[in-house]
């Protein structure tokens, strides 16, 4: 067990290492990578908590934050939420998942983005054509984790990745992988997540056709069939590491602490702090804070220079959130909520889940 725990834990901190050094938490790319869906939180307890909720997530929930928390699965369990997301857009998730046996766990979910519907306009029709679309982007998951011991946890998630804007769509494979760790100590808990790890995505479809006749051709020549290609672009990856710590557990009630650092590829780093108080896993309430340390170079004089800022270009930095739990039988019922207040002029993201356990 000793060895185990120093080899994975050696191996989390010499892989942040290197992640690290690799990717620095530059500005430089950022808004060049695509699939951002992959990058919206859904669950609205994780969501509550940050970055911060893979330390210790477990369950249902844990097929986005990080899937090795499913091998603390005691059943069956369901959720479905719905988030009011910016500039009226929603989003809608379901994911579902049990217990298999040796296998370990498994779990299944689909996220949907819903941009709304887009007025089409042309340079001859800015006012619109009269015809209005509706891009949608989804994000199918299946997850697998088991627990090793009765302290490790590992978990693995394959994304299925589609977006569709008229007659062009884009599809890629992304995964993810999780490790938790329980040092039987006061609660405390330490947890590895990589995720959007995939190849490029590139748009096809027959919008970028068209039917013209070819430069030089004879004035009696026909029409050609042209096809323009797209650039491809890469998945927003990102490396995490997160801790939870029981900071007050006496009788019914808990105070909970969590701490995380992500590394990302396209942006700057975010560092989190999140607090938990329950009572009776009946009644909850939380809250996090995190900040991005991003690096960027003068272009004259070539100097790199650091800044740390609360929040990121959407959000302001906290959020707020809470649960009640209520039992019918060997049912769970679990209502969560989630409030987190964006930049300026967008609008404040609301989530509201429901939770179910058999």
């Amino acid at each position: 067990m000793i060895r185990l725990t120093i080899r994975t834990l050696g191996t989390a901190a010499l892989f942040a290492l290197v992640v690290t050094g690799a990717w620095a938490g530059s500005d430089e790319r950022k808004g060049t990578s695509g699939a951002p869906e992959l990058l919206i939180q859904v669950g609205p307890r994780g969501s509550a908590l940050g970055g911060a909720a893979a330390s210790d997530v477990a369950g249902v929930e844990s097929i986005f934050w990080n899937p090795a928390g499913l091998a603390n699965m005691e059943g069956p369990e369901a959720l479905f939420s719905h988030m009011r997301y910016f500039a009226d857009m929603d989003v809608n998730y379901a994911a579902i998942a049990t217990r298999a046996g040796a296998l370990g766990s498994l779990g299944f979910s689909a996220k949907v983005l819903s941009v709304g519907d887009v007025i089409v306009t042309t340079e001859t029709a800015p006012d619109g054509t009269g015809e209005i679309i509706q891009p949608t982007f989804t994000v199918l998951t299946g997850s697998w984790a088991r627990q090793f011991t009765d302290r490790v946890n590992f978990g693995a998630s394959v994304n299925l990745v589609n977006e569709r804007i008229l007659d062009l769509t884009a599809s890629g494979l992304a995964f993810d992988f999780g490790v938790q760790y329980s040092t039987g100590w006061r609660g405390l808990m330490l947890s590895m997540t990589m995720k959007n790890f995939g190849g490029s995505m590139q748009y096809t479809g027959s919008n970028l056709e068209v039917n013209v006749r070819p430069p030089g051709s004879p004035p009696d020549g026909s029409n050609r069939t042209l096809s323009f290609s797209t650039a491809r672009f890469e998945m927003p990856s990102f490396f995490t590491l997160s801790g939870a710590y029981d900071l007050y557990r006496r009788g019914e009630n808990a105070l909970r602490f969590r701490g995380a650092f992500q590394n990302n590829n396209f942006y700057g780093d975010n560092f989190t702090g999140a607090a938990e108080w329950g009572y009776k896993d009946l009644y909850a309430i939380r809250g996090s804070w995190f900040g991005t340390l991003t690096t960027s170079t003068d272009p004259v004089t070539r100097n790199d220079s650091m800044n740390f800022d609360s929040g990121d270009d959407l959000y302001q930095g906290f959020a707020l959130g809470g649960t009640f739990l209520v039992k019918t039988g060997a049912t769970k019922l679990g209502v969560d909520v989630a409030w987190r207040p964006a930049r300026e002029f967008f609008d404040d993201i609301y989530e509201v889940g429901l939770r179910l356990k058999f």
